[in-house]
């Protein structure tokens, strides 16, 4: 009896071990990813951009059709008038009129900071790409070796192991920001970045207990977890998330040049082409989708079928009920817009503009007025969208995800994601070795056996699965 004890706490031991060295793997090949995907999305943001802004200010000078159909009401907004301010700068290291944008490096030291770096444009938080805020100065290339430690005095000795210390914190994740801002407001994407990146750090929080049920399971377990799937086995939510924002961007943000103007066309134009791509929304909130990114949204599997209902209904819900109608959450997106992406794109064309007589803009075009045509924009654009992605009309209507009237639920594609997915991430393994492995028996288990909506693929699947990802991405 002692012998057979002894073997199963042996059989225990190894099981653990193999999870807790599994899990620390995973961890931190998701930690790499996240750090190189940072800076690699970050750098085609920014110059893709710049890009953007560059060619729509050539377009506008094209123009040369006097006979351009122009709103009076966008022309009165944009207007020059009396004692009209002059054009402030675009934040810095933003677009190419207050400075030129390089794509940054990634970088795991800073350089040193002279008063120049924080004051260009008025920009005093230390937001240049790839360069960490708050980094501590490091000696030049070129400086005189540090005399041995054996023959220097204990105050040098310990200025030297405070500067490896420094050395050390300078080493601290940072990755780039998208939106430079001329105050200490948060960067969306670099705090996302960073908060996958501060979970999968936490290797002995994490791995700490293998999961044996779900009471067990800690705070730190959940969102390590959850960062786990987004950096190293994002699953069926790469195809799921591509194709959806696919769809919001061909329906919501498309602006109709039949219903508006040209100019008004024309700038609509301009801030919807702001909206980053299907591809980088879905990279950027899961990063482990960037290898093979046309393969894995292509891939169309049981559980990715499976799932079409239960995440459109999800995410348009949330659309619907956290921002489109929470007026104040809406207030405060605007907010944050206007001081950032719509302060870019004002200043740039106010610069280029202002003075100028052209075709589009023949009275001018003022900074206040721009702002003032943005801000009427976001909400139309709001109000365009709140219908639009009404779960309902856009998940069974408009993109024919669910069955009409369908109630989704998630459990009913676990087994399916158990098969196909949550086999390769070690916190899940428990869990899907519970579920027993035939059709039947599994929806049973999960008490799904009544109320359970098979999934096949429909027409739209194979036209999807037709196209030629790797030409369009």
């Amino acid at each position: 009896m002692k012998i057979v004890l002894s073997i199963l706490a042996t059989s225990v031991l190894f099981v653990k071990a193999g999870f807790h060295e599994e899990c620390q793997q995973t961890l931190r090949e998701g930690r790499l990813r996240v750090e190189t995907i940072a800076e690699k999305l970050a750098s085609r943001e920014i110059d893709r951009l710049v890009s953007l802004m560059s060619k729509s200010k050539d377009q506008i000078k094209s123009y040369k059709d006097e006979s351009l159909n122009l709103s009076p009401k966008l022309q009165d907004l944009i207007k020059i008038r009396d004692g009209q301010p002059p054009c402030p700068q675009p934040n810095a290291t933003m677009f190419t009129t207050s400075t030129t944008t390089t794509t940054p490096k990634p970088t795991t030291t800073a350089p040193a900071t002279t008063a120049a770096d924080t004051t260009t444009n008025g920009n005093t938080d230390g937001a240049t790409s790839g360069s960490p805020a708050g980094s501590t100065s490091s000696a030049p290339a070129g400086s005189t070796s540090p005399a041995p430690m054996s023959s220097a005095a204990p105050e040098v000795v310990e200025e030297i192991k405070k500067g490896k210390d420094e050395e050390k914190i300078s080493e601290k994740f940072n990755p780039s920001k998208l939106y430079v801002t001329r105050t200490n407001d948060m960067d969306p994407f670099s705090w996302y970045m960073k908060t996958l990146h501060y979970y999968m750090k936490r290797e002995s929080e994490v791995c700490n207990n293998q999961i044996t049920n779900l009471n067990s399971v800690t705070e730190d377990q959940l969102f390590g977890y959850f960062s786990t799937l987004a950096a190293a086995h994002p699953g069926p939510f790469c195809s799921l998330c591509h194709r959806f924002t696919e769809e919001i961007h061909s329906k919501v943000l498309k602006p109709n040049s039949l219903l508006i103007a040209d100019d008004e066309y024309h700038i609509s134009h301009l801030l919807y082409n702001h909206f980053p791509s299907p591809k980088s929304i879905c990279t950027a909130i899961a990063p482990g989708c960037d290898e093979d990114y046309a393969l894995k949204v292509g891939n169309l599997t049981e559980s990715v079928v499976c799932l079409e209902c239960t995440a459109c209904m999800s995410i348009t819900n949330v659309l619907q009920h956290k921002i489109f109608l929470q007026p104040a959450m809406l207030d405060q997106v605007y907010n944050w817009l206007r001081g950032n992406l719509f302060h870019n794109i004002c200043a740039e064309l106010c610069l280029a503009f202002q003075g100028l007589d052209i075709p589009l803009f023949p009275h001018g075009l003022t900074y206040d007025g721009c702002q003032n045509v943005m801000k009427k924009k976001f909400y139309q654009l709001i109000d365009v969208a709140t219908v639009i992605t009404r779960p309902e009309r856009f998940c069974s209507l408009e993109i024919q995800w669910c069955e009409l009237n369908e109630q989704p639920n998630a459990l009913h594609c676990l087994r399916e994601l158990c098969q196909e997915y949550f086999k390769d991430t070690p916190q899940t393994r428990w869990l899907c070795s519970q579920i027993p492995d035939r059709p039947e028996q599994a929806d049973a288990f999960l008490n799904i056996h009544q109320t359970k909506v098979r999934k096949e693929k429909k027409d739209y699947h194979v036209k999807f699965q037709q196209r030629n990802l790797h030409d369009e991405l």
